[in-house]
Protein backbone atom coordinates (compact mmCIF):
# COMPACT_ATOMS: atom_id res chain seq x y z
CA UNK A 1 0.00 0.00 0.00
CA UNK A 2 1.13 3.46 -0.87
CA UNK A 3 2.16 5.57 1.65
CA UNK A 4 -0.88 8.32 0.59
CA UNK A 5 -3.43 5.34 1.24
CA UNK A 6 -1.64 4.61 4.64
CA UNK A 7 -2.65 8.52 5.80
CA UNK A 8 -6.00 8.28 4.43
CA UNK A 9 -6.50 5.19 6.27
CA UNK A 10 -5.12 6.04 9.69
CA UNK A 11 -7.16 9.19 9.73
CA UNK A 12 -10.58 7.28 8.75
CA UNK A 13 -10.44 4.66 10.76
CA UNK A 14 -9.65 6.49 13.79
CA UNK A 15 -12.48 8.59 12.82
CA UNK A 16 -14.64 5.16 12.51
CA UNK A 17 -14.09 3.84 15.64
CA UNK A 18 -14.91 6.88 17.65
CA UNK A 19 -18.22 6.48 16.25
CA UNK A 20 -18.43 2.47 17.02
CA UNK A 21 -17.84 3.15 20.64
CA UNK A 22 -20.97 5.08 20.79
CA UNK A 23 -22.85 2.91 19.03
CA UNK A 24 -21.62 -0.45 21.05
CA UNK A 25 -22.39 1.79 24.22
CA UNK A 26 -25.95 2.59 23.25
CA UNK A 27 -26.91 -0.74 21.92
CA UNK A 28 -29.49 -2.60 24.17
CA UNK A 29 -28.49 -6.02 23.38
CA UNK A 30 -24.83 -5.00 24.85
CA UNK A 31 -25.29 -3.21 28.01
CA UNK A 32 -28.83 -3.44 29.40
CA UNK A 33 -30.99 0.25 29.17
CA UNK A 34 -31.42 0.27 33.11
CA UNK A 35 -27.85 0.85 33.16
CA UNK A 36 -26.07 3.79 33.62
CA UNK A 37 -23.77 4.15 30.81
CA UNK A 38 -22.97 8.63 31.26
CA UNK A 39 -19.34 7.59 32.43
CA UNK A 40 -18.48 5.50 29.28
CA UNK A 41 -20.67 7.92 26.62
CA UNK A 42 -18.30 10.20 27.80
CA UNK A 43 -15.05 8.63 27.41
CA UNK A 44 -16.12 7.46 23.85
CA UNK A 45 -16.92 10.98 23.11
CA UNK A 46 -14.19 13.01 24.41
CA UNK A 47 -12.43 10.03 22.27
CA UNK A 48 -14.19 11.02 19.41
CA UNK A 49 -12.98 14.37 20.34
CA UNK A 50 -9.22 13.71 20.32
CA UNK A 51 -9.29 11.62 17.26
CA UNK A 52 -10.84 14.86 15.29
CA UNK A 53 -7.97 16.97 17.04
CA UNK A 54 -5.05 14.55 16.65
CA UNK A 55 -6.41 13.86 12.94
CA UNK A 56 -6.32 17.69 12.27
CA UNK A 57 -2.87 17.58 13.47
CA UNK A 58 -2.19 15.11 11.94
CA UNK A 59 -3.33 16.37 8.43
CA UNK A 60 -1.55 19.85 8.78
CA UNK A 61 1.77 17.90 9.68
CA UNK A 62 1.74 15.49 6.65
CA UNK A 63 -0.18 18.45 4.43
CA UNK A 64 3.57 20.25 4.61
CA UNK A 65 5.73 16.74 4.37
CA UNK A 66 5.18 15.57 0.55
CA UNK A 67 4.22 12.20 0.10
CA UNK A 68 7.48 10.14 -1.52
CA UNK A 69 6.60 8.65 -4.70
CA UNK A 70 8.54 4.89 -5.56
CA UNK A 71 8.95 3.84 -8.84
CA UNK A 72 9.01 -0.11 -9.45
CA UNK A 73 10.93 -1.64 -11.75
CA UNK A 74 10.52 -4.79 -13.39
Amino acid sequence: VNELDCRTVSIETGIQNSGLGLALIFNPRIFPPELQLGGMAMVAAWWGIWHIVAGLILAFYWRKRPVETVVKTN
